[in-house]
Formats: structure tokens, sequence, C-alpha cells
């Protein structure tokens, strides 16, 4: 605690970009779908926003363990083994999380948890849609 009232401008922009890049996959987040589509939309917002593009997928369907089932929403990178190609089905359940870095700060990361629908998804839990402060006690 610094005394701030607000967070410092350029963790805000950081905010605002990571937030806007999830809408923006959410916003491609549908059946019938490949996961890597959905990445690209999240990947070219961060990119179009002046960071680097984050060196990990967007998201990954939750289920009894962490990466099982369906398609990954991430790029069609060699790692990934074909497996962005597979297309996303209604009732899927994903994250969708994604990070940049602050300069001098760290990292500005989000992870929101979706049931894709039948129209595109639903939020489990509240999304968070602004920067809290932490302030000493």
């Amino acid at each position: 605690d610094d005394g701030e009232t607000e967070p410092p401008p350029d963790v805000q922009r950081a905010f605002n970009v990571v937030y806007g890049a999830i809408n923006a996959g959410e916003a491609a987040l549908k059946p019938g779908v490949p996961g890597w589509q959905v990445d690209a939309a999240a990947r070219q917002y961060i990119v179009d926003h002046g960071y680097p593009e984050y060196m990990h997928a967007f998201g990954h369907l939750l289920g009894r363990t962490a990466h099982d089932g369906a398609t990954v929403l991430g790029p069609r990178w060699e790692r990934y083994a074909g497996i962005c190609d597979m297309l996303v089905e209604a009732g899927n359940v994903f994250t969708l999380e994604l990070h940049v870095v602050v300069p001098n700060r760290g990292i500005m990361s989000l992870e929101e948890d979706v049931l894709v629908t039948e129209d595109g998804v639903e939020y489990l839990s509240t999304p968070q849609t602004e920067l809290r402060l932490i302030r000493d006690a």
C-alpha cells in the first residue's frame, strides 16, 4: 500500500486489455467452432493493443482432470498436436485465461470459467470487471 486510491495507469491498462481479450475470446466461443479460432480472437486482441502474445493456450477444458477431453482453446502450435482443431461442443466447460507482462511490475492475469451453451457461454461465477486495490490493515 503506497496510499494509492486507484491503480497505476500501466496496471489499469494491462487489466483493461486482458479483460477485453477475454471478452473477445468469449464472443468467439460457440458450438461448432475449432478451439484455435477462439484462441486467435483473444490473442489478436492482446497483440492489437501492443502486448506480445502469451506463450500458452487461451483456455482448456475443465473436467475430471485439468486438460480432460475436448478441444484446447489454443494456437495451432506443434506442442498441441492438432487438439486445437477439434470443435467446441455445447456442454463443454472451459477456462478463459491469459496474461500480459507489465514491465517492472509483474504479470496481469485473469481467469474465468464458462459453460458453453447453444447460444454462447454462461459464466460459472461473476466475472471480475475491475481491479481491486488491496490495502494494509
